[in-house]
């Protein structure tokens, strides 16, 4: 299935002439792609290890997901979960396919990541509509999964889910869970504040290499100045 959005029919047909001229590049042990040919009309809104993001200068209201030549399945993968979740108002919408990339909304707003670096009080109603996403996910198949502080954007008091990739594969890889839980036991010492980038990343190292919940949540307790 094949959605398109594009008032004029020509402007869409250069857009994916353009795109077919991005050169992407998969490097072994490399947590994400490289770039090597992109043409200026468009801009990078992110680089992933499977993908790129961008979006091109006439429409600032959708992205381009590129995928790199060794993960081009995985856009029909992808495309395929965004139909199951379109009734959803929480994801991201997917407008269109191609045969390397997705074309997608461009939600703005900061991530929740942006969010703690920026004193940007994190309600709990964001909290529960990701909640609600999960749970309509769960029902439509899907296992909702990798869902951290960088794939969510705060929309006016409101939660945007803007990555579905790993929603089919199997396992739960706890991390929404963990955050949740960390919400409720620590947000009410930081609410407000601004979290220097330093710390929220020895928080994401600690997290990683802690295996006890338990212990990694006495240690964030250390951890806090506040």
């Amino acid at each position: 299935m094949k959605i398109s959005m594009e008032s004029d029919p020509t402007e869409g047909d250069t857009i994916i002439e353009e795109i077919s001229e991005i050169q992407l590049e998969k490097k072994v042990n490399s947590s994400k792609i490289n770039i090597l040919q992109i043409p200026e009309s468009f801009k990078v809104i992110g680089i992933g290890t499977d993908a790129a993001v961008v979006q091109h200068e006439s429409d600032s209201d959708t992205v381009y997901k590129i995928f790199v030549e060794e993960a081009e399945w995985k856009c029909e993968v992808e495309f395929s979960i965004y139909e199951q979740l379109k009734d959803c108002m929480t994801y991201a919408t997917c407008y269109e396919k191609g045969p390397n990339f997705l074309k997608l909304s461009y939600e703005k707003g900061p991530t929740l990541y942006q969010c703690l670096e920026q004193g940007i009080v994190i309600n709990p109603e964001v909290i529960e509509e990701v909640e609600q996403a999960r749970e309509y996910a769960r029902k439509q198949g899907l296992n909702p999964r990798d869902i951290h502080l960088e794939n969510v954007i705060f929309q006016e008091g409101h939660a945007k889910i803007i990555d579905v990739a790993e929603y089919r594969k199997s396992g739960n890889d706890y991390r929404w869970e963990h955050l949740v839980e960390g919400y409720h036991l620590f947000y009410t010492l930081i609410e407000g504040r601004q979290i220097p980038t330093f710390l929220i990343e020895t928080v994401k190292k600690l997290y990683k290499q802690e295996e006890d919940l338990v212990q990694f949540f006495s240690k964030l307790k250390d951890l806090s100045p506040f």
